[in-house]
Order: C-alpha cells, then sequence, then structure tokens
C-alpha cells in the first residue's frame, strides 16, 4: 500500500483528500503546516507528498526543499497545490522538483489520475 501525505492548512481539504485517498486504499498522513509536513515526510517516509503552498509555517517551497534535504526522503515525487494566482509559483514548483502543479479549486478526478500515474498506477 502506497503512503502519501497531504500538508495542507485548511483542514476541509486536507479531511477531503485524504477520504478519497483512502477510498482508492492509499494510506493517508496529514500535516496541516510546513514544519509538520517535514517532520511527518521524515517520520512516515511517505511514497507521494501533496503540497500545500501557502501556508504557516515556513511555506510550501520551504518544505519541499527541507525534505529533499532528507536523507529518509530524497527524491520523494512531490504534488503543489495552491489557491494562489501567483504565476512565478509554477515554475518555482518546478525547480523544486515538483511531479505536478494544480491550482485550486482542482479537478479532484485529475489530481487522482496524477496520484495513480506518479505511484505507478499501484497501491
Amino acid at each position: 500500500m502506497a503512503k502519501i501525505l497531504v500538508v495542507e492548512d485548511d483542514k476541509k481539504i486536507s479531511m477531503a483528500l485524504a477520504l478519497r485517498l483512502k477510498s482508492k486504499g492509499y494510506e493517508v498522513f496529514a500535516a496541516y503546516d510546513a514544519l509538520g509536513g517535514v517532520q511527518a515526510a521524515a517520520k512516515n517516509k511517505p511514497d507521494l507528498i501533496l503540497l500545500d503552498i501557502s501556508m504557516p509555517a515556513g511555506g510550501g517551497f520551504t518544505a519541499a526543499e527541507r525534505i529533499q534535504n532528507l536523507a529518509p526522503t530524497v527524491g520523494t515525487p512531490m504534488i503543489f497545490m495552491t489557491a494562489s494566482k501567483d504565476p512565478t509559483f509554477r515554475k518555482r514548483a518546478e525547480e523544486a522538483g515538483a511531479v505536478a502543479y494544480f491550482e485550486k479549486p482542482y479537478d479532484a478526478d485529475e489530481l487522482m489520475s496524477t496520484i495513480e500515474q506518479t505511484l505507478g498506477g499501484g497501491r
């Protein structure tokens, strides 16, 4: 069973993602700020990280950098999500190693398809 870490400060979005992912057979962990996301990544060694960009305690880009510098999580694929329309965010996400980038509100089916493709279709 693939493990997915959801780092999202909006608890409603986080819960909705977790329910959808669990229904597909994934093991899901959640964190609600950047620091918690880094800690959860180190502890749980997820196969994929869904990462909000604008959130407390450092933000998504800072969390991504820290996660990629931790031995257990180097190279872990990350999908960035944001409600921001900042045109620089997509480029920054690519530079941070994002496998995908979604603007909120995103298409949930498209996100699930991207997750399945990223994980090789396997759970």
